[in-house]
């Protein structure tokens, strides 16, 4: 079982430097070491995403679990939202995608120094096989955006090819308007790793429903774009999630 506590945000990082400068709180440290007017803790959406897999037969069990804890972890009013979702292929990892929005790096360091929230989140690798965790700050390169708890999304994990950033994200300019297009799509938006690591790239695409996602797919222009990744990424996967409601009770 393993857990990356590393790509927990700044939490590593402000742990060290509470052990040597003697902060009190991870707060502490982001209000000491980042600028109030900094954008990004001000401006910048931050999205920490845990990819999940259910030990064998354990997935009742670990449900049960998340019941036992969601409330506590939608309490704090540093949270915008948490969504949970299915991978829809279970023989696929990871099995679940967990994704905890909030709107500025502060937040989401206040929200992991509390106590009951850091507790929490150290017992997952108790309750899971595998858990991988990614923090990812949310970039501008589309423009679609319809509020709902959207029932479908397929998440698209993307390695630049190595000196090859900007071409890429030049390209996904160039094509943003065919992406977004479609009627079937409801929501698009893309993150880049804060650490830099692999997976570089999270691309989010929501639907109203399967039939949408599949439609969307289908499309001629949606194929070619596709079928490009191969040449304008280092790697790339994708994996289609279906909502669940373990935290849909705000």
């Amino acid at each position: 079982m393993t857990l990356k506590i590393g790509s927990m945000l700044l939490l590593m990082f402000a742990i060290s430097l509470m052990a040597l400068i003697g902060c009190e709180s991870v707060q502490d440290v982001v209000e000491d070491t980042v600028q109030p007017e900094d954008s990004m803790v001000e401006k910048i959406p931050v999205k920490f995403v845990l990819l999940i897999d259910y030990p064998e037969g354990q997935k009742d069990a670990y449900i049960a679990w998340v019941a036992s804890v969601a409330a506590t972890l939608q309490a704090p009013e540093e949270i915008d939202r948490i969504r949970s979702y299915d991978n829809l292929d279970q023989t696929m990892s990871p099995h679940r995608l967990v994704e905890f929005e909030f709107d500025s790096f502060l937040d989401m360091a206040t929200y992991m120094n509390r106590p009951e929230i850091a507790g929490i989140l150290g017992d997952i690798p108790i309750h899971a096989s595998k858990v991988r965790a990614h923090t990812f700050i949310q970039r501008s390169d589309y423009e679609k955006e319809e509020d709902g708890n959207w029932q479908v999304k397929n998440i698209l994990l993307v390695d630049y090819p190595l000196g090859g950033k900007q071409a890429y994200l030049d390209w996904v300019e160039s094509v943003s308007s065919i992406t977004v297009g479609p009627a079937q799509l409801k929501t698009i938006a893309s993150y880049d790793n804060y650490y830099g690591e692999s997976p570089h790239r999270l691309v989010e695409f929501e639907f109203a429903n399967e039939e949408d996602a599949t439609a969307y797919e289908e499309l001629e222009d949606i194929m070619a774009l596709e079928a490009e990744l191969d040449v304008r990424t280092g790697s790339w996967i994708q994996h289609k999630f279906e909502l669940r409601s373990d935290y849909i009770n705000e």
